[in-house]
């Protein structure tokens, strides 16, 4: 858990030591874009988003195919193409969210992360705890304060972000890249950071 906390907690410091302000929701938006190296690692990072997307979605269609439908798709063939016209119309849902939302993505992902992260985070473990361990008194008013809590955490952290999205959004930023090699600026070949510097 420590290493992740100084994995993800330092990443993020360094990208903001980097960029400041400029940064953007997806900080490969930051680097030079005519760049090979960040063209590759952004068409890498599509394709595990793009391979990891039915890995994501199985879960959410299980459990929603499971109330919308009774009977298996193996004994149907109705039944079945029905499914994956279902599964169909939920990718294209999800692309059209994707494409809608792509100017506002961080209010999308707080928005996501307020309703669902906040209770995955901590009213469904308290509530696992207080039904399965809980014996003592103590341990089930901590549950019940963790569960109030998370609750009372997503709906205000919910109520914000839906605020924030409503609120009325200006032009679009242009992206921000590194600033150009300048000698004197201490960001050019007088910087320890560039190649043939002390730290390289």
């Amino acid at each position: 858990m420590l290493f992740l906390v100084v994995l993800f907690g330092g990443s993020g410091a360094l990208a903001y030591a980097a960029f400041g302000s400029k940064i953007e929701t997806v900080v490969l938006k930051n680097l030079p874009q005519a760049s090979k190296p960040v063209q590759t690692v952004q068409f890498l990072y599509s394709l595990a988003i793009l391979l990891s997307t039915p890995l994501q979605l199985f879960p959410a269609l299980r459990i929603l195919e499971t109330a919308l439908f009774v009977k298996s798709g193996k004994t149907s063939l109705r039944v079945k193409w029905t499914k994956n016209a279902f599964r169909l119309l939920v990718v294209l849902g999800c692309v059209a969210v994707s494409i809608f939302g792509a100017k506002d993505l961080d209010k999308f992902v707080s928005f996501v992360g307020s309703c669902a992260c906040v209770p995955l985070c901590f009213v469904y473990p308290a509530m696992l705890h207080y039904k399965a361990v809980a014996k003592t008194r103590f341990q089930k008013g901590s549950d019940i304060a963790l569960m109030v809590f998370g609750m009372l955490a997503a709906v205000y952290t919910s109520y914000q972000t839906i605020k924030l999205m409503a609120a009325p959004s200006g032009p679009a930023q242009p992206v921000g890249h590194c600033m150009p090699p300048e000698p004197g600026a201490g960001n050019g070949p007088d910087s320890p950071f560039w190649p043939g510097g002390r730290f390289f």
